[in-house]
């Protein structure tokens, strides 16, 4: 059984890769800036585009039977 993946988990996969880098970013900006509660925020998001991306990949992994 050979099965590949479609170009729109490629496509889920990239954005949110962009999504956390840039989120990453403006709160590496914010910490600069010493603006803590825009810090926390960006963090956070950063971090549900990390949990999104992690449960996308074990849907790909081991979702499928």
């Amino acid at each position: 059984m050979e099965s590949t993946l479609s170009k729109g988990w490629f496509a889920l996969a990239g954005a949110l890769i962009v999504l956390e880098l840039m989120f990453v970013y403006e709160a590496m900006i914010a910490d600069m800036a010493g603006l803590q509660r825009m810090f926390g925020v960006f963090v956070g998001l950063a971090i549900v585009c990390f949990a999104a991306l992690l449960y996308s990949i074990s849907e790909v992994m081991y979702g499928w039977e």
